[in-house]
Parts: structure tokens; C-alpha cells; sequence
């Protein structure tokens, strides 16, 4: 038989996953009221900026690094696409890894975004060695280096769009 618990409000805050995960969907919510405006998804964003840092990724590169179903993928870039911010390869298909590009109206909108998305970094303070901890903390659990996808976007982090 079980024993029952009862968990105080201390004990729950102290498991780093749910917590964690508790301020994901919080960030996410005060993410999409900021990009609203510009009509973009955080995760429409998300496509955007990695294709400005590794371009020509295909679908499953893009679903690993925006951290989506695959699956969730082709509605994706196929919004993105009729509202002509990227491109798809011409070798599209069953079987075939078509390359998607930024088109430039895409890139004007990134440079756009960026700027706000950016500015969200002041949500976990105004010191941005707390705000590197934040991210350093995290970083582990996204992909390293070795991953093709996240070490692109790693090279290309200058803050430059």
C-alpha cells in the first residue's frame, strides 16, 4: 500500500522539473503577448531564427531544434510558407529532405522580432550575468555542440540578425 503524502507549497517549488516547466508555459504565454503584434508565434519565431543562423535546414532539423513534433513541422512551414517567409526546396516530397530558406521578406520580419524577443532576457532581471546562469543552467538539457542543428545555432549566437 501507498503511503499518502502531503506536500507543502516549499516542497513543491523544490522540484527543479515542475518548476521548471511551470515558468516554460509562463515564459511562453508573456512570449506570445509580445510577438502578437507582429503576428508571429513563439514557435514561428523559433523557425525563423533557426533558419537565419543555419539556413537550408530540413523539417526534421527544424522540428529537433524548435524542440516540435515533426509532425507539427509541415503545418508550420507550410503557414510560413504561404505567408512567404520561407521557402521550400524543389525536391519536396515523400522520402526527400527538402532544404527550407528565408526569404527576404522572412528575414525582415525576424529582424523585427528579434529585437523583442531578445528584450526578454531583462524578465529574469537586470543582471545579465544572472540572466547567462539562467541559460548556462539550462543549456544541457537542449543539445550540445555535437548536435549539427544546436551546434549551428550555437556559432551563429552573436546576437547579430
Amino acid at each position: 500500500m501507498s503511503e499518502r503524502i502531503s506536500p507543502t507549497r516549499g516542497d513543491i517549488d523544490a522540484i527543479a522539473a515542475w518548476t521548471v516547466i511551470r515558468a516554460a508555459r509562463e515564459l511562453a504565454r508573456r512570449l506570445a503577448d509580445s510577438l502578437e503584434p507582429l503576428g508571429l508565434t513563439p514557435v514561428e519565431f523559433g523557425v525563423l531564427v533557426q533558419l537565419a543562423a543555419a539556413d537550408g535546414l530540413s523539417q526534421a532539423d527544424l522540428a529537433r531544434a524548435v524542440g516540435v513534433r515533426p509532425q507539427s513541422m509541415t503545418g508550420l512551414v507550410g503557414g510560413l510558407d504561404a505567408r512567404a517567409l520561407l521557402t521550400r526546396g524543389a525536391d519536396r516530397g515523400r522520402g526527400r529532405h527538402s532544404r527550407i530558406h528565408l526569404t527576404d521578406d522572412g528575414l525582415a520580419l525576424l529582424a523585427e522580432a528579434y529585437p523583442v524577443v531578445l528584450a526578454s532576457n531583462s524578465w529574469f532581471g537586470d543582471d545579465p550575468a544572472a540572466t547567462e546562469a539562467v541559460v548556462a543552467s539550462l543549456r544541457p538539457m537542449l543539445g550540445g555542440p555535437e548536435d549539427p542543428v544546436v551546434g549551428a545555432v550555437a556559432a551563429g549566437s552573436d546576437g547579430v540578425v
